[in-house]
C-alpha cells in the first residue's frame, strides 16, 4: 500500500499562560530527509503546580536535551532512538533535582510523527492519547516491535522524570491515518477535567482552539496544577506529488455504496424493460407459430369422436396482449431475482454490522477490566474508580451477550474476569461454594455460612447449608474443614463460639462439639433436652450459655476445664418475651439482641447468682440502626454490632457511646455473621457463600 503523505495542525497551551513552568517542544523539520527520517518530534513536561516555579528551567533544559538527543543519532532506529532521548532527559533531571529533596517534580510525555507512523511514550503522570474516529485511545504497555535491539532488557517504574536514576521506558507504536488528533496533556489536566473532555475538544475544534477552549475550562473548573496540553491533527497533505497521492476514500459508508450501485444497476435494466420486452415478443412470435403447429398437428393424430368445431381466428388484439401477458412475467421474474440479491446483500451487511459492533464492544469490555485492574494495582488502590470500571463492564457485557455474534465461551470468560476482580475490590477473602477438591470441583456448591468467629489460628465458619464447620486460615488463604457432617455422628453444624483457641460448634441436632487442635470431643450437656431451641450460643470463662428465644431464658452450664458441662441453670432473674431473642454475647455482662432490634443488657450482682437487666441506651451520633448481632469480648476495649439490612459495623463504649461506623460492600448480599478483629484492625463478615474483609480504620 502507498503511503500516503501527512500534514498537522498544531494547538497548544504554551501561549496561553506565558508564566506557567511546563515546557512545549514541537519540531518539524523542514528538511525532507529528516523529515522522512526522523519525522516530527513532540514533547510536554509538566512541572507540578503545588512546587511553585522552581522546576521551569529544569524542564526547559531537559526538553531540548530530548530533542537534541532524538535528532542526533540518525542511524538507530526510531523506538530506540526515542528511548534512548528519554533516558538521557530522567538521567539529567535525577542531577538537576537530586538537590530539590523531592520539592520539585516532573513528568513527561513525547510522541513521534513518521510517515504513517506514530511512536508515544510517557513518564510520570503526563498521558498520551489517540482520537480516531471519535474514539479515544491510549497507549499500550508492552513495548513496540524494535525492543530487541534496546541494549537493556529489563523496566523500571518511575512516578516522576528523574524520580529514579536510571528507568527504561515503554515506546508505543502505532499506524497513523489522516483524521487522527494526537494529545499529550498534563497529568493534572487529566485528572481535573477528564479525558472525555480532552476528546471532545478534539472532535469538535480546530486544534488552536481546542488548546485555548482546554485551558479556558482549566480556569473556570479550577484546576490545580498543570494546564498543559498540545493538540495535533493529522491530515493528508494536499501539496504531495501526484505519484504518491492515493486515490480519494469515499466519504460514505460502504452500505450506502452497496445500496446506490444496487439502485444504479436496477434502474439501467429497467430503463431497457420497453427494449427488452419488444425484443422478448419478436423472438417468441416464430416460436409461438412453431407450437401452436405442433399443438395442431397433435389433435388432428387424435381420434375424432365429433366433427371439429369452427376454430375462432387469432387476431393481432390477442397476440399483442399475449406478448405484453410475457413481458410482464418476465418484468416481475427480474424484479424477484434484483429483490433476493439485495436481500442477500442486505442480509450480509447487517451480518458483518452485528459482527463488527460486538467486536468493538469486547474491545471496550476488555479496556474496562484492564483500566479496573491498574485502578486496583496503585498504592493505595483506586477501589472507586476500579468499581466504576467494573459496573461499565458488566453492563457492557451483558449487552455484548445477547447479540447474535456472541461467543458463549469468551463471554463467560470474561464474566469469571468481572466476577474475579470485583472480589478482590470487595474485600472478598474466599467464596465457600468454589472451594474445590481435588478432582477440581465444588465440594460445597450449597455453602452458606450463618456464624462466624475468630482465633489465632484463623477463622471459624459454621456452616449448616455445606453441613461443615470451616477453619479460614493462611495467606494465601487456605480452606480446611474441621467438622463434617456424616463423620462421628456430626449433622450440620449450625452455630459456633471459641475460648481461646478451643472452638464449639452446635449442629442442627443440639449436639455440642469440642474442637481442639485436630482432636473433635462431643460435650454436650446431659440435660441438653432443656432447651427448647437454641438461637444463639457464647463460651466465657469456661462456662456455655444458650440463647433460648422460644422460652426466654439464657440457660448457663458451669465447667471449669471446659471438657463437660453440668447441668443447665436458668441465668436470667426475669426471662425476655418468649420469641424475640436473636443474637448473645458475653463478657462481664449479657448483652442480648432481640428480632426489633433492641440491645438488652444483664448482669450478676455479688450477692446472687443470676443476672439481672440494667439500663442500657445507646447514644448514636446518626441515624439510629436496628442491630442483628453483637459481638463483646472482655479483651476488646469496645463492643461491636452489625446492622444486617443497613449494611453497617457500629463501634460502641460499653456505656453506650457510638465511636465509629464502618459500610459494608453495597454490592452484596446483607451479610449473615460478622467478627471483629481489633488486632489485625479488620472487620469480617459473610454474605452468601463469600467470606469478606473491611478495613477497620482508626
Amino acid at each position: 500500500m502507498r503511503q500516503v503523505s501527512l500534514a498537522t495542525k498544531i494547538g497548544t497551551t504554551a501561549d496561553l499562560r506565558p508564566g506557567a513552568p511546563d515546557v512545549i517542544v514541537a519540531s518539524e523539520p523542514t528538511l525532507g530527509a529528516t523529515l522522512r527520517t526522523k519525522g516530527r518530534f513532540y514533547f510536554l513536561c509538566e512541572v507540578a503546580r503545588q512546587h511553585g516555579n522552581a522546576g521551569g528551567d529544569v524542564a526547559k533544559e531537559v526538553a531540548d536535551l530530548a530533542r537534541q538527543e532524538y535528532y542526533y543519532d540518525l542511524s538507530a532506529g526510531i523506538e530506540v532512538s526515542l528511548r534512548k532521548a528519554l533516558r538521557q532527559a530522567n538521567r539529567r533531571a535525577a542531577q538537576r533535582l537530586r538537590d530539590q529533596r523531592g520539592r520539585v517534580a516532573l513528568h513527561c510525555a513525547c510522541a513521534v510523527v513518521v510517515n504513517n507512523e506514530l511512536y508515544a511514550a510517557r513518564i510520570g503522570a503526563a498521558q498520551v492519547f489517540l482520537v480516531r474516529r471519535a474514539r479515544l485511545f491510549l497507549p499500550g504497555d508492552e513495548p513496540g516491535e524494535l525492543a530487541d535491539f534496546v541494549h537493556r532488557t529489563t523496566t523500571r517504574e518511575a512516578e516522576s522524570l528523574g524520580g529514579v536514576a536510571d528507568v527504561l521506558p515503554d515506546v508505543w507504536r502505532q499506524s497513523i491515518e489522516p483524521g487522527d488528533t494526537l494529545i499529550l496533556a498534563s497529568g493534572a489536566l487529566v485528572e481535573g477535567l477528564g479525558a472525555e473532555a480532552l476528546k471532545n475538544a478534539a472532535i469538535t475544534l480546530h486544534p488552536r482552539a481546542a488548546a485555548e477552549h482546554i485551558n479556558n475550562r482549566a480556569v473556570a473548573d479550577g484546576v490545580i496544577g498543570s494546564a498543559a496540553a498540545i493538540f495535533i491533527e493529522v491530515s493528508a497533505a494536499t501539496g504531495a506529488a501526484g505519484r504518491v497521492v492515493p486515490e480519494p476514500a469515499s466519504a460514505e459508508a460502504t452500505e450506502v455504496l452497496i445500496a446506490e450501485g444496487i439502485r444504479s444497476r436496477l434502474e439501467s435494466i429497467w430503463r431497457r424493460r420497453p427494449k427488452v420486452a419488444q425484443a422478448i415478443g419478436a423472438a417468441a412470435v416464430p416460436a409461438a407459430k412453431a407450437v401452436g403447429k405442433t399443438v395442431a398437428v397433435g389433435f388432428e393424430l387424435m381420434p375424432r369422436r365429433a366433427p371439429p368445431l369452427p376454430r375462432r381466428p387469432d387476431t393481432a388484439r390477442d397476440r399483442s396482449r399475449r406478448q405484453r401477458r410475457a413481458a410482464s412475467l418476465l418484468a416481475v421474474l427480474l424484479l424477484l431475482v434484483a429483490g433476493g440479491i439485495g436481500a442477500l446483500a442486505y442480509r450480509d451487511f447487517q451480518q458483518n454490522r452485528v459482527t463488527g459492533d460486538y467486536a468493538l464492544a469486547i474491545l471496550s469490555i476488555e479496556s474496562d477490566i484492564s483500566a479496573a485492574e491498574r485502578a486496583a494495582d496503585r498504592k493505595p488502590p483506586d477501589n472507586e474508580l476500579a468499581r466504576q470500571r467494573i459496573d461499565h463492564a458488566r453492563v457492557a457485557l451483558d449487552a455484548a451477550a445477547r447479540s447474535p455474534a456472541a461467543v458463549e465461551s469468551h463471554v463467560a470468560s470474561l464474566r469469571e474476569q468481572i466476577a474475579a476482580l470485583d472480589d478482590r475490590i470487595t474485600g472478598v477473602v474466599v467464596d465457600l461454594a468454589r472451594v474445590t477438591g481435588t478432582d477440581g470441583l465444588p465440594i460445597a456448591p450449597g455453602a452458606k455460612p450463618t456464624a462466624l468467629v475468630g482465633t489465632t489460628n484463623g477463622l471459624y465458619a459454621a456452616d449448616p447449608g455445606a453441613g461443615r464447620l470451616w477453619r479460614i486460615f493462611g495467606d494465601p488463604t487456605q480452606v480446611a474443614s474441621v467438622l463434617t457432617k456424616g463423620t462421628l455422628d456430626v449433622a450440620a453444624p449450625r452455630l459456633v463460639a471459641n475460648l481461646g483457641e478451643v472452638v464449639y460448634s452446635l449442629d442442627d441436632q443440639k449436639h455440642l462439639w469440642r474442637a481442639e487442635g485436630t482432636g473433635v470431643a462431643d460435650v454436650t450437656p446431659d440435660d441438653s433436652e432443656t432447651w427448647k431451641s437454641v438461637d444463639a450460643l457464647a463460651v466465657f470463662v469456661a462456662n456455655l450459655y444458650i440463647l433460648d428465644a422460644t422460652s426466654g431464658q439464657v440457660w448457663k452450664h458451669e465447667s471449669f476445664p471446659g471438657t463437660s458441662f453440668l447441668r443447665a441453670v436458668g441465668y436470667l432473674t426475669q426471662p425476655i418475651p418468649a420469641g424475640v431473642g436473636r443474637s448473645i454475647a458475653v463478657d462481664q455482662d449479657i448483652w442480648i439482641i432481640t428480632t426489633q432490634g433492641e440491645i438488652l443488657r444483664f448482669r450478676r450482682l455479688t450477692t446472687s447468682f443470676t443476672a439481672s437487666r440494667v439500663d442500657f441506651v445507646p447514644r448514636w451520633t446518626g441515624v439510629p440502626i436496628k442491630p442483628t448481632a453483637v459481638q463483646a469480648i472482655d479483651i476488646q476495649r469496645a463492643i461491636y454490632f452489625l446492622d444486617a439490612a443497613n449494611k453497617v459495623v457500629v463501634q460502641m463504649t460499653r456505656d453506650g457511646g457510638e465511636m465509629a461506623r464502618f459500610p459494608l460492600p453495597s454490592n452484596l448480599p446483607e451479610p449473615s455473621a460478622f467478627y471483629v478483629s481489633e488486632g489485625l484492625r479488620t472487620i469480617y463478615t459473610i454474605h452468601g457463600s463469600k467470606v469478606v474483609a473491611t478495613e477497620l480504620r482508626a
